[in-house]
């Protein structure tokens, strides 16, 4: 529910930040959102998203406050739940701390190796290229799928389906080990640039990364993964979705695709697909829109594979968004979809 605060009293720290983007205007706000880690963003912006209209006074007072901060060098206080954690370290005793950690499932929000999603997938492996497959596994189960799927595609092709096999096999990892790992890894991105284990890996996590990588990676990571193990590359194999299994969706689900990407994707995409998969698409587009693509396709000269291979790639994501949305349901493992 929007707020207006008729005194700076009214107003907390996030909001008062609010209230000094808002009225220092886009620039100074973007300058400083450059600057500001992700989730102290997200606070700010869901508070200046609560403001409503703010008196004149209020604004005023917010800059005076900024100002006498600045010009007598008094440090900002920063609250959030590594403060409140560092807070119970030190002045309440281990069951207490737990206790209201717990309560306040403090820990949920905790990232290991965030400090990676600021760094290219190349100099990434670049810092990992010395570490051991299983501290690869344990770092990709963190990663989302797509940065993931970056890394694998720049790791040597020797220990990439290694990685992954170890990432299939693991399941809980005790959080003082994340926490050395984490360390290590941040000190080493510096110089270039007895907790409940936590569930990292598993065939699911594979699945969503080959999600994320080139086909070539993905068909030989798969092709290894299944002289060691059959069973595992099945199981793999039955929670991946692939362009192939476009043609599976039902008529609904692919008018809903079709509202998410651009005709060029579609075009490409279905350069390197075959007359199967083309009447999917062709059935559930107008008449006019149809024949334009169709007549692209014929007129289109040669196109290199990978330029396919990524716009199919961009389909996938737009199916897996709408699964995300809960606009479509893929049911995993057979060809069945609802929606």
């Amino acid at each position: 529910m929007p707020l207006s605060p008729s005194s700076i009293e009214q107003l907390s720290g996030p909001q008062k930040t609010a209230v000094l983007f808002l009225a220092m205007g886009e620039k100074f706000a973007a300058d400083l959102f450059k600057r500001m880690e992700r989730q102290e963003i997200v606070t700010v912006s869901r508070a200046m998203a609560d403001l409503d209209a703010i008196p004149k006074e209020v604004v005023e007072a917010v800059l005076r406050e900024f100002h006498h901060a600045m010009v007598t060098g008094q440090q900002m206080v920063r609250g959030g739940n590594d403060a409140v954690r560092k807070l119970m370290l030190t002045n309440v005793d281990e069951d207490t701390a737990k206790y209201i950690t717990d309560l306040l499932n403090l820990d949920a929000t905790t990232q290991p190796f965030r400090e990676l999603g600021n760094v290219s997938a190349k100099l990434m492996a670049q810092i990992l290229r010395n570490e051991h497959p299983q501290t690869l596994a344990l770092i990709m189960g963190h990663l989302p799928p797509e940065r993931a799927g970056e890394l694998l595609t720049n790791m040597p092709a020797g220990v990439r389906t290694e990685i992954l096999m170890r990432l299939a096999r693991l399941e809980s990892v005790p959080e003082d080990m994340l926490v050395a790992v984490d360390k290590v890894l941040q000190s080493q991105i510096i110089a270039m640039g007895g907790k409940e284990g936590r569930k990292v890996g598993g065939v699911q996590a594979v699945a969503e990364i080959l999600n994320a990588v080139d086909r070539a990676t993905e068909e030989e990571v798969m092709s290894e993964i299944e002289e060691e193990s059959a069973q595992m590359a099945e199981d793999i194999r039955a929670l991946m979705f692939v362009f192939d299994d476009v043609k599976n969706l039902d008529d609904k689900a692919i008018r809903e695709v079709l509202k998410e990407i651009a005709n060029e994707d579609l075009t490409l995409s279905l350069r390197g697909a075959n007359e199967e998969m083309r009447t999917v698409f062709f059935r559930n587009m107008s008449e006019r829109a149809s024949k334009m693509i169709r007549d692209d396709l014929e007129v289109m000269g040669a196109v290199r594979l990978s330029d396919v291979e990524a716009a199919q790639m961009n389909i996938i994501r737009a199916v897996r968004k709408l699964e995300a949305e809960g606009k479509i349901i893929i049911s995993r493992g057979t060809s069945e979809v609802f929606i």
